[in-house]
């Protein structure tokens, strides 16, 4: 029996490295294929000699999309400029990840295009205390300090289309020759590059995953009270609610409202919670 971690996932074909570097083709077995979840890339393997998947090991976490395993951080890039800055879509990435409960990194590529709207929302989210990258693959800026953050993790790369992940991965180390897109000049969003989540050696225990890009999210596993606590600045507040649980709509002396009355609470992401509050109400009302 051979142990390893699962980089790709292809055509019904699972790839998996082993310990010492090598890459195995592999099929899972049909009981696998029964279990309780679906094999992804970044779970470590048990295979046969004869390329068969035997089990899975233990998880300590897993995403749905990207779908994806055992990820030590996620590299959430988004684009100073083509495309803009998705707000609402940012922060309902933020929030699959805060479920996930997987640490993040903010990237803003293409840094050297940015304004000053970009630069407050940048602000926003380092006072929020998220970690703040800002890189440009056209000035090499930031790539230096991408590359520590790599260091000795498993990191999966994230975000929409067109923001230049791939760019980036490139940028970090010179063995990689990720394909790279354009932005459409008709939609101003990214074409997808990156068909499957695939794994790649960065060092001997260094590991970047580039995801596609995604444009929709849904929050089927998520309640509304988890959804309170995955807006890591909400929680100063929540404890001045008078109702328990409070949904910081409709509620009298609701500590959100209050706060976000104050201008403590940045309207957009009090906005993005409430989106996201009605996607879940409505998955709900489907079921």
């Amino acid at each position: 029996m051979i142990t390893g971690i699962v980089i790709k996932n292809m055509n019904g074909y699972f790839y998996v490295q082993d310990e010492e570097g090598t890459v195995h083709e592999c099929k899972v077995r049909g009981r696998l294929k029964k279990g309780r979840y679906s094999l992804l890339v970044g779970d470590r393997v048990t295979i046969s000699n004869d390329g068969f998947v035997e089990s899975i090991h233990e998880r300590h976490n897993s995403m749905i999309r990207p779908a994806v395993a055992n990820i030590d951080q996620v590299v959430l890039v988004v684009a100073a400029h083509e495309p803009d800055i998705n707000e609402l879509l940012l922060n309902k990435m933020l929030v699959m990840i805060e479920h996930a409960d997987i640490p993040i990194v903010l990237c803003v590529n293409k840094c050297d295009l940015m304004d000053a709207s970009t630069i407050s929302l940048v602000d926003l989210y380092r006072s929020i205390g998220y970690d703040v990258i800002m890189t440009s693959t056209y000035a090499m800026t930031g790539i230096d300090e991408l590359r520590h953050v790599l260091e000795h993790k498993v990191t999966a790369f994230a975000g929409p289309s067109g923001v230049g992940k791939s760019s980036l991965l490139n940028a970090v180390d010179s063995k990689f020759t990720f394909q790279t897109g354009e932005v459409s000049d008709k939609i101003k969003r990214g074409r997808h590059t990156t068909r499957h989540a695939s794994l790649f050696s960065l060092n001997t225990d260094s590991f970047i995953m580039d995801t596609p890009g995604f444009s929709a999210i849904e929050f089927n596993d998520v309640s509304l009270e988890r959804l309170t606590t995955l807006f890591p600045e909400f929680a100063d507040y929540v404890e001045d609610c008078k109702f328990n649980p409070c949904y910081h709509e409709h509620e009298p002396i609701c500590g959100i409202k209050e706060a976000l009355a104050s201008g403590l609470i940045h309207k957009g992401r009090y906005d993005a919670y409430m989106s996201i509050r009605r996607d879940i109400e409505n998955q709900r009302k489907r079921f």
